[in-house]
């Protein structure tokens, strides 16, 4: 692949390290194998898509085995979309098997009736070997993201894999990860979204909107939505603690730093370590000269979490006509 592409490619298949939800726990990922049988149900939501099928074992008896793979964004945005397979059809299945016995797979890839292979986790495809490239973004959406375009309000890709971090946890908060299951107590499983500073790194695109006094941070996971508040007398005192906490932001040239507190949320991961309401992120956005980069540096205080200040740090990217998706998370029934 051109270099383009591969720089596109990890624009989206990036966020690694916190996508989705503990996968090495839950399947694995040294075991991988080809599950053939005829489709009975396919889940076509965020943030996984599911497929069930039945297979016939040599003793003529009947299996069901159900797929999870890669959220219908990251498909839509190489060009598969829900009509791919449907109830009856006849596929394999390839992918990482359930860690703890049952019929349920990570499915990387999807082989068609016609013999044609198709990713279903395009970055888990991406890592066996497959090529997965991006749809193209039409030269319309892409002349009017750069009309709109302005500073630092724009879309933005997320590239790498994943935050970079210095994390020096407290041997407080590694042991209270003991009691966390990350298959029954991670709300983001419930279609419960992550909190801040969780919710920060995630491999979709992000937007900022310019409000006057005010910015909103859209995040096309969880469609979540921050407020940095910007004038003069913006405080969070008295501020009732929440998920997200209150942000307050203020500008040096064409960095934007924002201070958040008052924070409920009682994850920093999805692995169960802990992180108190006394928990002060510090973040900046660093805009470059052309306006096509973003810089992330973000430093995190808690002295129930970490010994010592912890470091988060990142990049984006624009590219002109991307644009923020609904995610809409929902769980398949039963």
């Amino acid at each position: 692949m051109c270099r383009t592409l591969v720089l596109s490619l990890a624009l989206l298949l990036s966020g690694a390290a916190a996508s989705h939800h503990a996968v090495t726990v839950a399947y694995d990922t040294e075991n991988l194998t080809t599950i053939e049988g005829e489709v009975t149900r396919v889940f076509w939501r965020n943030p996984h898509v599911v497929v069930t099928i039945e297979r016939t074992l040599e003793s003529g008896e009947r299996e069901t085995w159900e797929a999870e793979s890669g959220s219908t964004n990251s498909l839509q945005r190489i060009g598969i979309g829900r009509d791919i397979v449907s109830v009856g059809d006849r596929v394999a299945l390839f992918g990482a098997v359930s860690r703890r016995g049952l019929n349920s797979m990570a499915a990387y890839t999807m082989t068609l009736a016609d013999g044609t292979e198709v990713p279903l986790w395009p970055q888990r495809a991406v890592q066996i070997g497959r090529d997965v490239a991006l749809a193209p973004i039409s030269e319309a959406a892409q002349e009017r993201g750069s009309r709109e375009a302005q500073g630092i309000y724009r879309v933005w890709s997320r590239t790498g894999t994943g935050l970079q971090s210095n994390l020096p946890f407290t041997e407080a908060a590694i042991a209270a990860r003991e009691t966390f299951d990350p298959l029954g107590d991670d709300p983001a499983l419930q279609c419960i979204p992550p909190g801040m500073p969780a919710m920060m790194n995630n491999p979709y695109p992000i937007e900022f909107v310019d409000e006057g006094d005010r910015i909103l941070l859209r995040l096309e996971e969880w469609d979540g939505v921050r407020t940095i508040h910007l004038s003069d007398d913006a405080s969070a005192e008295n501020q009732p603690a929440s998920s997200y906490g209150y942000s307050v932001g203020r500008w040096e040239g064409n960095t934007l730093i924002v201070t958040t507190t008052r924070l409920s949320e009682p994850f920093f991961d999805d692995i169960g370590t802990p992180q108190s309401e006394g928990m002060e992120i510090v973040e900046r956005f660093i805009l470059n000269d052309s306006e096509g980069r973003l810089d992330y540096r973000v430093v995190l205080t808690d002295p129930a979490t970490f010994t010592e200040p912890a470091t988060l740090s990142g990049v984006w990217f624009w590219k002109p006509g991307e644009e923020i998706k609904r995610f809409e998370c929902a769980l398949p029934e039963g």
